[in-house]
C-alpha cells in the first residue's frame, strides 16, 4: 500500500523538512540584515548627494546612472482611515461605522494548514 511506504518515509521527509525550515530562517536573518545594510548605505549616499546638489552619478565601472528620486506613496487603507474618510464623506461618523462593519463582514476568509515544529 501506499500508505506504508508513506509512513516508512516519514522521518525522512520530517528530517529534510527541518533542514530547509533552518536553511530558510537562515537566509531570511541573512536578507534582513542586508536589507539594514542596504538601507544605512542608501541614506548616505543619498544625504552627501542632497548636501552637494547632486542629481546624479555616472558609474564608469559599471556603466550606470546613480540618481536621487523623490517618490510618493499613498497611505494604507486602515479601518481607521476609512472610518474617517467614510464619515467626512457620509456627514455622519454612525453611518460610516456602519459601513465599515458592513465591508468587514463581507470580507473573505482563507483557510489553510501548516507545519510548526515545537520545542518540547
Amino acid at each position: 500500500m501506499e500508505t506504508e511506504g508513506d509512513l516508512q518515509q516519514l522521518p525522512q521527509m520530517i528530517i529534510q523538512w527541518k533542514q530547509v525550515q533552518e536553511e530558510g530562517r537562515k537566509l531570511k536573518e541573512q536578507l534582513r540584515e542586508n536589507k539594514i545594510r542596504d538601507k544605512a548605505f542608501s541614506e548616505i549616499i543619498m544625504r552627501v548627494m542632497k548636501k552637494n546638489s547632486i542629481g546624479a552619478l555616472d558609474l564608469k565601472q559599471s556603466k550606470n546612472r546613480l540618481l536621487c528620486q523623490t517618490k510618493q506613496k499613498k497611505g494604507s487603507f486602515g479601518k481607521k482611515n476609512l472610518q474617517d474618510a467614510f464619515g467626512e464623506y457620509l456627514k455622519s461618523e454612525e453611518e460610516a461605522k456602519k459601513l465599515i462593519d458592513f465591508i468587514a463582514e463581507k470580507q473573505g476568509v482563507k483557510t489553510f494548514d501548516t507545519l510548526v515544529l515545537e520545542k518540547l
